[in-house]
């Protein structure tokens, strides 16, 4: 079984005749729960396999500390810092079982932040820069809680899962450009709070001061409650500069 910790491991996956309490991959008997699951833990109920009494390599690597430095999605990579300040839950990520850009020795698991928005706005929205299935993107808002062992894992560029936080949203290229460019037309006149506040007439009021058309905003009204939308919200880029 393949799960985003299994790909997040890679090479070091270690396959087995168990399952792993978190994501449910096929693993040996190297982690225990009795020592890689907390009695801190609270997200019990969404472990796959509550039962085993072992953990994947994966799951071990994404939910422990930082150990050296990271790739991220822009091609640069940062600099160690300490081991929590590099603790992989802090970040959002693209994992893929066969690196990516799609060149030698490329990495196989991006991270990106807040400041990345762009980059994964751009890869989300272009089936040409999708990298090869499978591959897991797992976005981190708050940073506080554990994801990659929950994500699920895409099996096409056509149509995918992409993890927001802890829910699940299911992404195709094109639906995503289309929700995107409305908010967009709305956030860059007068930001980006305003996509997941419940319209009123100061809205309209401001939009129409800002020079957003009524249309806009009324449109944005009748589906900034889809999980597609709370995804465009998060990707849209921010106030143009005046």
């Amino acid at each position: 079984m393949v799960t985003a910790s299994s790909l997040f491991a890679g090479g070091a996956h270690n396959p087995g005749p168990h399952r792993c309490y978190y994501c449910g991959a096929d693993c040996d008997a190297t982690h225990e729960t009795a020592t890689y699951v907390k009695d801190t833990f609270t997200n019990r109920d969404v472990a796959k396999c509550p039962g085993s009494a072992y953990v994947c390599y994966g799951c071990v690597l994404s939910q422990g500390d930082g150990a050296g430095p990271m790739p991220m999605i822009d091609g640069t990579v940062k600099a160690f810092t300490t081991p929590r300040g590099m603790a992989p839950r802090l970040y959002s990520w693209l994992i893929t079982s066969t690196g990516y850009p799609p060149v030698p020795e490329a990495p196989r698991c991006l991270a990106f932040t807040k400041a990345h928005i762009s980059n994964i706005r751009e890869l989300l929205t272009d089936e040409n820069q999708l990298p090869e299935p499978p591959f897991a993107v797992v976005i981190a808002d708050s940073g506080q809680k554990q994801l990659i062992f929950r994500a699920p894992v895409a099996w096409s560029t056509d149509a995918f899962p992409v993890m927001l936080e802890d829910r699940v949203i299911d992404v195709t290229p094109k639906r995503l450009r289309d929700r995107l460019e409305l908010a967009g037309r709305i956030s860059s006149k007068i930001g980006k709070p305003v996509l997941t506040e419940v319209p009123d007439l100061n809205h309209f009021i401001a939009a129409r001061k800002a020079g957003v058309r009524d249309a806009d905003i009324s449109d944005w009204a009748a589906v900034m409650n889809e999980p597609l939308s709370q995804l465009a919200a998060w990707l849209a880029p921010p106030k143009d500069k005046e």
